[in-house]
């Protein structure tokens, strides 16, 4: 017999591990620090795996991790929470932009950013840049006129990771659950 606490089904597969970590509705009225904030954090869609809230919580992780390079974690979390998006899957998604990946994606933003702004030739002359007097100056002279460019490459990546983060998640999961159904419907029933 089955312990009164213990799921009537316990997960099986990949996800088993991500299941018995994310928080619940539960964990979040136990720790002192969290009890002011729990009745924000007491829908379900902030917590649970669904079909709905993974799509929006990879939204929520992707936009703000491209968007802001720091404290995005948490910042993504805090975003989940008026979105509901699930907060795990937006604090998880986060890591996808770390140390190795910010160079290639400045240097990716700059490019789009001089398209989208219409600069074909190089924003700096090298006249204009050797009038400056100084490594720093010479440094924050270029990042000033670098600057429009890449906040707007920066946006426009930010809002394109979010939207193919959505619907590749939305294909991944509507996908997976098909599959489950025809698993489900094959089974012979005894």
């Amino acid at each position: 017999m089955a312990e009164p606490d213990a799921p009537a089904v316990a997960p099986k597969g990949r996800l088993h591990w991500f299941t018995r970590h994310v928080p619940t509705r539960e964990t979040v009225h136990q720790h002192r620090l969290l009890r002011p904030f729990a009745p924000y954090l007491g829908h379900s869609s902030l917590w649970r795996l669904n079909r709905r809230s993974v799509p929006r919580g990879v939204a929520v992780g992707l936009f703000v991790a491209v968007l802001i390079p720091v404290m995005h974690t948490v910042l993504a979390a805090l975003l989940a929470i008026p979105t509901r998006a699930n907060i795990a899957v937006a604090a998880i998604i986060t890591a996808v932009i770390n140390p190795l990946t910010i160079p290639p994606l400045y240097y990716c933003a700059y490019r789009i950013g001089s398209w989208e702004l219409h600069h074909q030739n190089p924003i700096v002359s090298p006249q204009a840049a050797a009038r400056v007097s100084g490594e720093l100056s010479h440094l924050l002279f270029w990042f000033h006129q670098a600057s429009a460019p890449i906040a707007s490459g920066i946006l426009t990546i930010a809002i394109g990771a979010a939207i193919f983060g959505y619907v590749l998640s939305s294909a991944i999961w509507r996908f997976w659950s098909f599959a489950r159904w025809q698993q489900r419907r094959q089974v012979p029933k005894a």
